[in-house]
């Protein structure tokens, strides 16, 4: 690689996080010219510290959700380390983040992300049938909307902070479809629930349900440079649903960064959009 410059890159997330087979391939190699610095924030006590201890950086990828997240609830190590970025880009403001902060904290939001989504131009896609309950009325509302039989079950609760909780249960065909850069893109199938009737006498599980099209693909595609164009977001990934009745395509969740377990490319094409930031970064 003699011939190929070479970059060094901080890779902001927890410790813990690093000791997957996917982090270690990135920190453990420096294919492609692209140099992975593990940066842990927890032993980090300034931005000229972040410095001294890394040195010269060409880019920063973060995992930092959590911490925009936490930092406005009061979390003591979420307020410091974002004191610490923020001093940092004020440092340094031609070191690109990827992805940039205010692009990331959209998705940290899921009432910013459901605004988000509704302003994506164009019909690609729909948004499935939701309710933001931030207050006791809201919430006595959308009970009573249930009983009516207006707002038909099931239902699913999350919290507003996109990191709240780390799973919650799913019963529909999801298919997962993530981005890298702007070209690079993966779509897997995920098992699923079949519809329950009650008054089914028997349930049967069909796991041979055909997996999309190639024009519903390509439709996945459109939806993620859509998003992409957006948000200004180029690491994420979001979640699609197809309706049964109505074959409609419905976004149900976007997020930044995911682990993208499913892309065995994911070393290679990483490296080669951060490369991509960089030197169009400098241009």
């Amino acid at each position: 690689m003699a011939n190929v410059a070479q970059y060094r890159v901080g890779l902001i997330l927890p410790l813990k996080k690093t000791r997957n087979g996917r982090m270690q391939e990135l920190l453990m190699s420096q294919d492609m010219g692209i140099h992975f610095i593990h940066i842990d924030l927890d032993v980090v006590t300034s931005a000229q510290n972040f410095l001294d201890m890394y040195g010269p950086l060409d880019a920063i990828l973060h995992k930092l959700a959590h911490d925009m997240v936490f930092e406005p609830l009061g979390d003591a190590a979420a307020i410091r380390n974002m004191q610490i970025i923020r001093e940092l880009t004020s440092l340094h403001p031609n070191i690109p983040f990827i992805d940039p902060l205010e692009s990331v904290w959209v998705l940290t939001d899921r009432a910013a992300v459901s605004r988000m989504l509704e302003s994506v131009p164009g019909s690609l896609f729909h948004l499935p049938r939701h309710a933001i309950l931030d207050s006791a009325a809201a919430k006595a509302s959308i009970v009573s909307q249930v009983h009516a039989g207006l707002f038909p079950l099931p239902v699913l609760a999350k919290s507003l902070e996109a990191c709240g909780a780390s799973s919650f249960p799913q019963s529909w065909l999801s298919s997962p479809f993530f981005v890298t850069g702007t070209d690079a893109s993966h779509v897997m199938k995920r098992t699923s629930l079949p519809d329950l009737s009650s008054s089914a006498a028997t349930v049967e599980f069909n796991t041979q349900v055909p997996f999309p099209t190639l024009a519903a693909f390509e439709t996945f595609q459109a939806i993620g440079r859509a998003i992409q164009a957006t948000t200004g977001l180029s690491l994420f990934g979001f979640d699609v649903i197809v309706a049964a009745k109505t074959n409609h395509l419905v976004v149900v969740d976007v997020n930044y960064f995911p682990s993208f377990k499913e892309m065995t490319d994911f070393s290679a094409m990483l490296r080669a959009h951060v490369r991509s930031v960089i030197e169009t970064h400098t241009l």
